[in-house]
Order: structure tokens, then C-alpha cells, then sequence
């Protein structure tokens, strides 16, 4: 399962550079939860249009189909609702729709036109992006009822590198249009990006991260290794960076979104995992990953997102430091997740394993650390 889920991540960071190799990755995502069609979606909620829309299915007509009617999805407007990294089937969204909405759901088009037609009975749905103006998300028709917890552990484990590969890829522009090899595509990029070693030293940065080098107000150089002024951050990257060297399946959520100050809107960065990819001979043998770093405001983070970025906290994990920041007690935590209080208690403890902080006041003090600064008037 390991050699598989390997490499189903390296297809995943295989599109980074090239847009047209998600329909095999999907189509690998797509045997693992025996579906019938995989779709990945990245939608403008402004104007409902899609960024990105890849499709893996072995019928040509199918996809046809589904292209035809995909805007007669009633849910559109639920899809903020959906927590990140966390699968689920149909019956979420008639949920969130209310009452009706399965009698909605199988009025429309879509469900008589592609599910009715092609035998599709249910469908695996996650969010793997979540951003202002940008929701995206995966979705795995399938013609039997998913019920194997398995299946939903795999797919809910492949979102954080998903939704890497969408960041990444989002910030190439139009230059991935003009470049095929990844180095190629870096080197012609505004975005600072640094490839590194695994212990973070400078192999290669493109104009845009000299630039920030030379600024030394986010990053710098020391002895020849990438560090980050913000030390939490700087700890964070290291972090990722490791961990996608030696373990790409274990990289998870780490080195996403990571916030570079505790400012108000700082700029962030993310960690590419490179190992697969020298062994192709696109960069030196010694190159562990490529770390992007995006402009201040490009993500707006509450404090508890960035703590979650900072320290790759899982959705449970970050829910429950949202709960400590509002002042409850691990009793009050308990009744509000609906779980026991032993519960709680384990989720802190992976937490604080992961934060340095030794109880929940540390831990609000480090929320409040990384809250931005009331402004009066």
C-alpha cells in the first residue's frame, strides 16, 4: 500500500509543472476508491467559473456528460461549508442543503442526465482548497454505496498534496504554459523560489529570491542555508523539508500556507518535495525540495489557520485550538465535539507535542501571538 499511495503523491507533484498529467493522477486516485469518474475542480466563487477542471474516466461519453451539465450542481453554494481534507459522501451535502435536498438533488439535471444514466449511486466529495475567492475540490463518482473506512483515510491522506500541487501550480501562471521542466518554469517566475538541500542549504534561487535575500526581512541566508527571521517559521520549512526527503506519504499537511511573520498579513511559503523528481535528472542529486515563497496577502489566515500551518495540525487538531483561543475549558471542548473527555484530552497532548506549548494557556499565548494587532482609530 506504501509503494502505491507513494506513487500516487509523485503523480500528484508531477502536475505542479504540467497541468495535462492530472488525469493520471486522478485515474490512480480513482482505482484506489474503485470509482467510476475522478474529477478535480478549482472554482472562482465569484463569478462560478472553473480555474482548473481535470477529468480521469476510461468513458469518453461519460465525460461528455458530466462537461454538459456540471453548472446544474445544487450544491455549489455549500461547497465553503465543507472542512477541509475531510471525505464524505452525498448525503453531507443534503444535509447542509436542508430537508429538500435530496428531493433537490435528484430533480436536477445532473443526477438524471449522468448518475441515473451511468449507474452512479453515490460519490466520495472533499474540499482541498479553500481559499477567499477559490474553493477546490475532488470528487469520486462511484456506482456502489462507500462504506470501507479505508477508502475515505486514503482519499482524506492525498488532500494536503493535492491542494500543494493546485498552490504551486496556481502561482506558475501563464509561464507553465511555456516550459515544460520544472527548473525552467522556476527560473521564469516573479514568485521567490529557493531549491534546497535537506539541511536547507541554498542549491539554487531564481531572481525574485536573491531579490529577497538581499532584502533579509522574511528570509536570509546563514552559512549558506536558507533560514527564515520568524523562527517558528523557520522551523516549520526546515520541518517540511525533511520530512518530504525522506517520507513524501508522512509530509501531509506540513510546509502549506506557512505564515513567515506574525504580522498581519505576512507572506507564506510552501515546500515541494523534490526527491522524485532528481531522480529524473531535472535538478542535482542533492536537491531535497523547492520552497515557494508567495506575496503578503496572498492568503488571509486567522490565527488559529496559521498555527495550523505552522505546526501541520490536522482539521481535528485545529478545530480543538480553536476552542482553547475562545477560553473553554477541556470539559466544554468534550460536549462541543460531541466526544469524551479522553478524548480531548489525547488531542491536546498531540498538540502541545507538536506546538512546544505546555498547557492550554501557552497555547492561547501562542494563538494570541500570531493574532494580527487591533487597529484604533
Amino acid at each position: 500500500m506504501e509503494q502505491q499511495l507513494s506513487e500516487i503523491i509523485g503523480a500528484i507533484y508531477d502536475c505542479v509543472a504540467r497541468e495535462d498529467a492530472w488525469p493520471n493522477a486522478l485515474r490512480l486516485i480513482n482505482g484506489q476508491a474503485n470509482g467510476f469518474l475522478t474529477t478535480l475542480a478549482v472554482f472562482d466563487t465569484t463569478t462560478r467559473s472553473a480555474r482548473l477542471a481535470q477529468i480521469a474516466c476510461d468513458d469518453g461519453e461519460a465525460i461528455r456528460t458530466l462537461v454538459a451539465h456540471a453548472k446544474d450542481v445544487p450544491f455549489f453554494h455549500l461547497l465553503h461549508r465543507m472542512e477541509i481534507d475531510q471525505p464524505d459522501t452525498l448525503e453531507r451535502m443534503f444535509s447542509l442543503y436542508g430537508p429538500d435536498g435530496e428531493a433537490v438533488w435528484k430533480s436536477g439535471a445532473l443526477y438524471q442526465n449522468f448518475h441515473a444514466r451511468y449507474g452512479v449511486l453515490n460519490s466520495i466529495d472533499m474540499a482541498v482548497l479553500k481559499r477567499p475567492t477559490r474553493v477546490g475540490t475532488i470528487n469520486i463518482s462511484v456506482q456502489y454505496e462507500p462504506s470501507e473506512r479505508r477508502v475515505f483515510d486514503i482519499v482524506g491522506l492525498l488532500g494536503p498534496h493535492i491542494r500543494r500541487a493546485v498552490t504551486i501550480h496556481d502561482m506558475f501562471e501563464m509561464e507553465r504554459a511555456e516550459a515544460a521542466v520544472l527548473r525552467e518554469v522556476i527560473d521564469a517566475l516573479d514568485h521567490a523560489v529557493f531549491i534546497v538541500a535537506e539541511d536547507m542549504t541554498i542549491l539554487f534561487a531564481n531572481d525574485a529570491a536573491e531579490a529577497r535575500l538581499r532584502e533579509q526581512q522574511v528570509v536570509h541566508s546563514l552559512s549558506g542555508r536558507l533560514a527564515a527571521r520568524y523562527s517558528y517559521a523557520g522551523a516549520a520549512l526546515s520541518n517540511a523539508v525533511t520530512l518530504g526527503a525522506r517520507d513524501e506519504i508522512s509530509l501531509a499537511a506540513a510546509g502549506i500556507d506557512v505564515p513567515l511573520a506574525s504580522a498581519e498579513r505576512p507572506a507564506v511559503a510552501h515546500v515541494l518535495p523534490l526527491q522524485r523528481r532528481t531522480e529524473r535528472g531535472r535538478f542535482e542529486s542533492r536537491a531535497a525540495a523547492a520552497i515557494f515563497l508567495a506575496a503578503a496577502g496572498t492568503v488571509i489566515q486567522s490565527a488559529v489557520e496559521a498555527v495550523a500551518a505552522l505546526f501541520a495540525l490536522t482539521p481535528a487538531e485545529r478545530r480543538v485550538v480553536g476552542y482553547v483561543s475562545e477560553g473553554m475549558t477541556r470539559s466544554e471542548i468534550a460536549n462541543a465535539q460531541g466526544v469524551a473527555d479522553g478524548t480531548v484530552k489525547s488531542q491536546l497532548a498531540a498538540i502541545y507535542d507538536k506546538t512546544g506549548a505546555e498547557d492550554q494557556r501557552s497555547l492561547q499565548q501562542l494563538v494570541r501571538e500570531l493574532s494580527p494587532p487591533v487597529r484604533r482609530a
